[in-house]
C-alpha cells in the first residue's frame, strides 16, 4: 500500500509539473502539447517571475524582426563590415601606441592598453554581428538559441517552483 501511494504521488507530481513545462522547436513554443504565442509565453514567464523577462523576450522579437525583413539584415552586414574595416586598423594604431609608450610613460600605457582591448573587443562584435546576419539560416539559428535560453531559464524557475511547493 505504500509502494502504490508513492507512485501516485511521483505520477501527480510528473503530470503537474508536465502542465506547465514549456518547449521550443523550430520557431514554436508549446507546453503540453499546445502550441503556445509569444505573449502566452510572456505572461508564462511573467507568472513564475524570471529575471529580466522582459529584456529576454525584446531581445527575441529584434532578433525576429532582423531576421524576417531583408534590407534589415543587409544594412547590418554592411554596418559589421564596414565597422570591422575601420576599426580593426584602429585597434592596431592603438596597439603600436601601447608597446611605443610602455617603457617611458606606465599609466599612459595602460590607459592606451585599455582603449586598444575596448577597440578589440568592439571589432569582434562587429564582426560577430555581419557573420550572425549574413544570411537568414545563421539568423534564424540565433533566434532559435534565444528562444532555448528563453526556455531554458523559465523551466529552471517552474522546477524551482514545484520543488517549493513539494511536487
Amino acid at each position: 500500500m505504500k509502494l502504490l501511494s508513492t507512485i501516485a504521488a511521483v505520477l501527480i507530481s510528473i503530470s503537474a509539473f508536465s502542465q506547465d513545462y514549456v518547449e521550443y522547436n523550430e520557431g514554436t513554443f508549446s507546453s503540453n502539447g499546445k502550441e503556445l504565442s509569444l505573449d502566452k509565453v510572456e505572461l508564462i514567464m511573467k507568472q513564475y517571475r524570471v529575471p529580466f523577462y522582459r529584456a529576454r523576450l525584446q531581445s527575441i522579437k529584434n532578433q525576429m524582426r532582423n531576421c524576417d525583413k531583408k534590407l534589415i539584415r543587409h544594412v547590418t552586414v554592411a554596418v559589421g563590415t564596414l565597422g570591422t574595416i575601420v576599426l580593426a586598423p584602429v585597434t592596431v594604431l592603438f596597439g603600436a601606441f601601447t608597446v611605443g609608450v610602455a617603457y617611458e610613460d606606465i599609466p599612459t600605457s595602460i590607459v592606451l592598453g585599455a582603449v586598444t582591448a575596448g577597440f578589440a573587443a568592439m571589432t569582434a562584435t562587429y564582426v560577430h554581428l555581419a557573420f550572425v546576419h549574413s544570411t537568414e539560416d545563421r539568423c534564424q539559428n540565433k533566434v532559435d538559441k534565444l528562444c532555448e535560453n528563453l526556455v531554458f531559464q523559465l523551466n529552471k524557475k517552474i522546477l524551482a517552483k514545484h520543488k517549493l511547493l513539494g511536487y
